[in-house]
């Protein structure tokens, strides 16, 4: 395990489907540029699919990332490859909070979700087409009591700001940040708030929502909320 930080941001990407041409930009645009330091580790889960970005060798599996600054989202970055992991599985969600809290300790932790979103409607939240499964409400539920306390819940997808969702994490997060209706392509600018968190590692759980929701500057759909 490393050293304890501050913080440890983990990033959840789901994306087996049609938003696999952002996976690679997203790690590369806005992870690496921050990078991680002392303060703050910075842990992504890739998964990727056919058909969209043939990038890196057309990798498909599901790879590990201590996202570093300036890395590239290849094969040989990865600190580990867990083949194909079904992201619409909800053991996949509590390897992965699991694996991150013993590898990456912090002091306090944020989880973001990487993909599709549809609030509390089945068969859209993190869908994963390989193996034809979503993340649905009752399965992240079922989840949440394995993942441990973790101070900020960020969407990183549309229509996930409901009051279903914000209840759905009660008693178990302090903060949650996410978009009430349909986001644009960009979504999250992870390098604007993890920059900033960078700066400032003592900032609360409260204030890291906020500056998620503020980075999404071109949308005004996005909200936090603790």
């Amino acid at each position: 395990p490393a050293a304890q930080a501050k913080w440890t941001v983990m990033v959840y990407i789901s994306g087996d489907n049609n938003l696999e041409d952002y996976v690679v930009k997203d790690i590369e645009l806005e992870l690496a540029p921050a990078g991680s330091n002392a303060d703050v580790h910075i842990i992504a889960l890739a998964d990727r699919g056919p058909g969209y970005d043939t990038s890196y060798g057309d990798w498909q599996t599901t790879k590990l990332y201590h996202v570093t600054q300036g890395m590239k989202a290849d094969a040989a970055s990865a600190v580990a490859d867990w083949g194909e992991r079904n992201m619409g599985d909800k053991q996949t969600l509590i390897d992965f909070v699991s694996w991150s809290k013993t590898n990456y300790p912090a002091d306090h932790y944020a989880l973001y979700f990487w993909g599709h979103g549809w609030s509390w409607h089945p068969g859209w939240v993190m869908q994963d087409d390989t193996d034809d499964d979503t993340l649905d409400y009752d399965e992240t539920k079922a989840a949440i009591a394995s993942l441990g306390f973790i101070d900020v819940i960020g969407y990183d997808g549309c229509n996930m700001a409901s009051i279903e969702i914000l209840k759905l994490w009660q008693g178990h997060a302090t903060a949650l940040t996410g978009s009430q209706e349909y986001v644009g392509w960009d979504g999250l600018e992870y390098d604007v708030f993890l920059g900033q968190l960078k700066i400032n590692p003592a900032m609360t759980a409260d204030q890291l929502a906020i500056a998620s929701s503020q980075s999404a500057a071109n949308d005004k759909t996005w909200s936090a909320l603790a």
